[in-house]
């Protein structure tokens, strides 16, 4: 008996030593499930920016305006002297100078008194009135009249019959009809020469329309006013202004034409001290997941890495998007025989214009299971290897888009008689935006625009 139970011991000795080295040569495998589905953001961010709406008039344009808009009589009544009547008439050109914020006036004008029976000859003098512009709400400019003084020097005393009579108090007197004058036919003037509503109307309303940039990129661009700032009126050099600002973004879209939007009407106006004139046109390119494989797929399958007497060759490589990470997935063969994945940060380098992926590293599971069976491989170059060749340089791209960009602003009609100007200085990097098949990144092209009234 004992005979037979120690050659049983023997045998399956025997045969475990003969299966040892087929166990120790058993090479682990491992198919780790792919990264729980994470929600994405639907859209890129958007700035705003403005488009400058300059509205301007000389001096000499509004002093022709009250030239042919007022009369020649401008007084015929009382005095403050008992029984005395003025009657005051225009006798020459109105001239208007504009500075440090006001309109000046100088108004040519003989004055006759009248008392009773008797009557002075008309006395020729000059009175300067000053006006500033404040604009309201709905649109309106309301001007307000100050009367400076007499231009002349007058006699100290004049006689009228049996009065004696101070032709400058008379005439200081009645200045109050003549302000009034003025400030009627200014206010009415100054509103025809600068028409804001209906000037800012035709650009808002050209605004919301796409523009057809480039025929052979199909090109176009996208403006969504959102707001209308106005500044205040500004005089100077005898130039009258008024800065208006259409807040809006501003997006150059390639492919077919975008779909217009229902016209939405003028906004309440905005009153600001100053308005922005930056500018920026929003840039998007979009990188496909499948652009970026196709040249990092020929650098990464079938290269071998190699750690401790291991080795395994990548076999199999692909890239998606999830929430706002890029998700690697990897298939090995060698040392280990498996499915693992990656994930990385998008970013882009607005210096060198390059897009790369960074933070490149095992997801959760992946690195449990490879703590199991291949722990070399969490420290080996394989990160470093894929997070270096998933870099692809985006000037070619970018400065076509900037090219775009420049001549959606060098000059481009709005509407009728109303033209886009401006000039593009710089790219500024805005967004990233990951989607389950691509990238699209988002720069800005910053510069200054002004709308043209022809």
């Amino acid at each position: 008996m004992n005979v037979l139970k120690n050659a049983i011991t023997l045998f399956m000795l025997a045969i475990l030593v003969a299966t040892m080295p087929a166990c120790s040569g058993v090479k682990p495998s491992l198919s780790a499930e792919k990264p729980r589905d994470e929600a994405f953001r639907t859209a890129l961010k958007k700035e705003l920016s403005s488009l400058n709406v300059p509205i301007e008039a000389s001096a000499d344009d509004l002093a022709k305006s009250l030239n042919q808009a007022i009369r020649k009589e401008l007084y015929k009544g009382s005095t403050k002297t008992r029984g005395v009547t003025a009657d005051i008439v225009r006798n020459g050109p109105i001239v208007v100078s504009a500075a440090d914020n006001f309109l000046y006036f100088t108004l040519p004008i003989s004055l006759s008194l009248s008392y009773g029976m008797f009557e002075t000859q008309a006395l020729p003098f000059t009175l300067k009135f000053k006006a500033n512009a404040r604009i309201s709400s709905d649109w309106k400019l309301n001007i307000e009249v100050y009367y400076l003084g007499l231009i002349d020097l007058l006699a100290e005393e004049i006689g009228i019959g049996p009065l004696s009579l101070k032709p400058r108090s008379i005439v200081e007197g009645v200045t109050q009809p003549v302000q009034k004058v003025l400030s009627d036919v200014l206010s009415k003037k100054i509103n025809d020469l600068f028409s804001l509503k209906a000037q800012i109307a035709t650009v808002w309303s050209a605004a919301q329309k796409p523009v057809l940039l480039d025929k052979n990129y199909n090109a176009w661009l996208k403006l969504t006013p959102r707001e209308v700032m106005l500044s205040p009126l500004y005089t100077q050099n005898n130039r009258v202004k008024v800065s208006v600002g259409i807040r809006t973004f501003a997006e150059l879209v390639v492919g077919p034409e975008p779909v217009a939007q229902p016209l939405t009407p003028l906004p309440t106006l905005k009153q600001v001290t100053t308005v922005d004139k930056n500018f920026q046109i929003a840039l998007n390119a979009d990188l496909f997941y499948k652009d970026i494989l196709a040249i990092a797929a020929p650098l990464l399958l079938n290269k071998e890495f190699k750690s401790d007497g291991d080795s395994i060759r990548i076999i199999g490589f692909d890239l998606y998007g999830n929430g706002d990470k890029l998700v690697v997935k990897v298939e090995t063969k060698g040392s280990l025989d498996g499915v693992f994945y990656l994930t990385g940060k998008p970013h882009f380098d607005p210096k060198t214009d390059i897009f790369s992926v960074q933070d490149v590293d095992f997801d959760m599971q992946s690195q449990s299971l490879l703590l199991q069976s291949a722990a070399w491989l969490l420290h080996g170059p394989i990160r470093s290897e894929i997070q270096d060749k998933l870099n692809m340089d985006l000037t070619q791209r970018l400065e076509q888009s900037r090219d775009m960009a420049q001549k959606a602003i060098a000059q481009i009609k709005l509407a009728d008689r109303v033209l886009l100007k401006g000039n593009i200085k710089t790219l500024k990097f805005s967004d990233a935006l990951v989607q389950k098949d691509r990238i699209s990144i988002q720069v800005n092209a910053e510069g200054d625009s002004v709308i043209i009234f022809q």
